[in-house]
């Protein structure tokens, strides 16, 4: 890459992964994407393809996903982007919760067995904030106090 350009983002759902990858797939007995919004594992997940060969404890944790973030009426289904964007809510109403990146990534692991490096969470977060500064700006310089207002409060519940 040539000094100073930028690398494009990568986007946090593709950064979140199967906790225990090896161990689903074998269950599955099947080889599956590592990544948990690859588009070959919504559709495993979505389908149910399989579900019944999963541990208990693994099959509660994807059956918590797929009805937390798969529970949409589009025909796109699981494909039209819903699941990202509930996914990106659950993580941003976690850090307004008070959470810390790292606890953030436990969390996730306990609820859905899923993870992901706390790095990458926290960039995610600094991202946020960073976007929602841009939105109370934008909202100040068009007069829209109360949009500024409501954004200034949910960026200050990310800040904890």
């Amino acid at each position: 890459m040539a000094p100073g350009r930028l690398r494009p983002r990568v986007a946090i759902t593709d950064r979140i992964q199967i906790r225990n990858h090896r161990q689903v797939a074998s269950q599955l007995e099947r080889s599956i994407p590592r990544g948990a919004f690859s588009g070959a594992t919504l559709d495993i997940l979505f389908t149910g393809e399989g579900l019944a060969k999963l541990d208990d404890a693994t099959r509660e944790r994807v059956e918590d996903f797929a009805a937390d973030f798969l529970d949409c009426d589009c025909e796109a289904n699981p494909h039209c982007g819903h699941p990202e964007e509930k996914f990106v809510a659950y993580l941003l109403a976690l850090r307004a919760e008070g959470h810390s990146a790292e606890d953030i990534v436990d969390i996730m692991g306990e609820d859905y067995h899923l993870t992901a490096y706390p790095g990458d969470v926290r960039s995610f977060l600094e991202d946020a904030i960073r976007t929602l500064e841009a939105a109370e700006s934008l909202a100040d310089v068009e007069g829209r106090g109360a949009v500024s207002e409501a954004v200034r409060e949910y960026r200050d519940a990310l800040l904890g």
